[in-house]
């Protein structure tokens, strides 16, 4: 009996046992894609029904390991019905004994993932696909952002959390994973960490940040989002995160553009509007400078995983290589802020 077969048997027994009644596996298909979670397409059969969702196994070799299912799956339970455009949460647990693994599922939603500047995108990203394309990916996040976490499920999440210490709560939380992933010194990654602690902005609220809102992680049909994907960083902080993340220039594809869809100020007057405040400028730098510094840690993650023999995947090495162009990215944006 090969992986999948053995999982196929573990996740039909453990629906079944779950629902009482019979549930059949018809199809395991694991996607090639991801850097840190395994994701499987699952089509089930139950009382006479079929349907697809998305299965998620977090390894303990993966990218952020170790690693928890219950986040993403609260948070998307908590979405249901809003306009942050989140797939339907259906099962989670972070029980090993189940699957293997922590795991995840959650309806499987129709659309692609569209790059606009990349071959994979057969289709042209005319003026009124990115328009539409831009406007829904602004309003899910406003509409993210100003959900009322505090009268949900999330609520507990909010007990340490103030507009006050968001930023340097994610200052510390990725510090630790500086001390845990880099194989050798970074001097500009540990003159960044100084400069963000010297400059912490005041968070406008505490909200829901999706922690890794960008190009690449929506799904489109017909020119319209889908559903928005991704939710393993989701945490509670400052807003202005999910911007920074957003504005980066790696998502922009030489376009000048926000996730090669919207005009900065176009941008951030839609999102103003849609999330009732004024977006800080210096907030806004605040977050560029942290989400560069982020995704270099990213990549030394990816280095860790590689060196360590925990994920024999060539992809590793090659997102390593972007660890020092990364960090002369933040020593522009630092020059200029100064």
């Amino acid at each position: 009996m090969n992986d999948v077969d053995a999982l196929r048997e573990r996740l039909a027994n453990y629906l079944s046992a779950r629902s009482g009644r019979p549930v059949v596996v018809r199809e395991l298909v694991k996607f090639p894609v991801g850097f840190s979670w395994i994701t499987y397409g699952v089509r089930l059969q139950e009382n006479g029904a079929e349907h697809d969702l998305i299965l998620r196994l977090g390894p303990p070799y993966g990218l952020f390991a170790p690693y928890s299912a219950l986040p993403e799956y609260e948070t998307l339970k908590a979405l249901e019905g809003s306009g942050a455009c989140a797939p339907r949460a259906y099962d989670a647990s972070d029980d090993p004994s189940i699957l293997g693994a922590p795991f995840f599922m959650c309806e499987r939603v129709e659309g692609s993932a569209p790059v606009p500047w990349s071959g994979r995108d057969s289709r042209a990203m005319d003026d009124a696909r990115r328009t539409d394309l831009a406007n829904d990916f602004i309003d899910a996040l406003a509409s993210l952002h100003t959900f009322d976490w505090r009268r949900s499920g999330l609520a507990p999440w909010g007990a340490c959390v103030t507009p006050e210490n968001a930023a340097a709560r994610q200052i510390a939380f990725w510090r630790e994973k500086h001390e845990r992933w880099a194989l050798r010194p970074h001097p500009m990654a540990h003159r960044a960490f100084a400069w963000l602690e010297d400059n912490q902005p005041v968070a406008p609220r505490v909200a829901i940040v999706h922690g890794d809102y960008r190009l690449g992680n929506f799904l489109e049909q017909n020119g319209r989002i889908t559903a928005i994907l991704d939710w393993e960083l989701v945490h509670l902080a400052d807003p202005v995160e999910d911007l920074g993340w957003a504005f980066l220039p790696q998502y922009r594809g030489g376009t000048g553009l926000v996730c090669g869809l919207a005009k900065e100020e176009e941008f951030l007057a839609r999102y103003e509007a849609g999330a009732g405040f004024t977006v800080d400028r210096k907030a806004l730098r605040f977050y560029l400078v942290f989400s560069l510094l982020k995704l270099a840690l990213t990549h030394m993650a990816a280095a860790r995983c590689f060196e360590d023999g925990r994920f024999n995947d060539m992809r590793m090495p090659a997102m390593a290589t972007q660890i020092a162009p990364v960090l002369r990215q933040i020593e522009k944006t630092l020059g200029a802020a100064a």
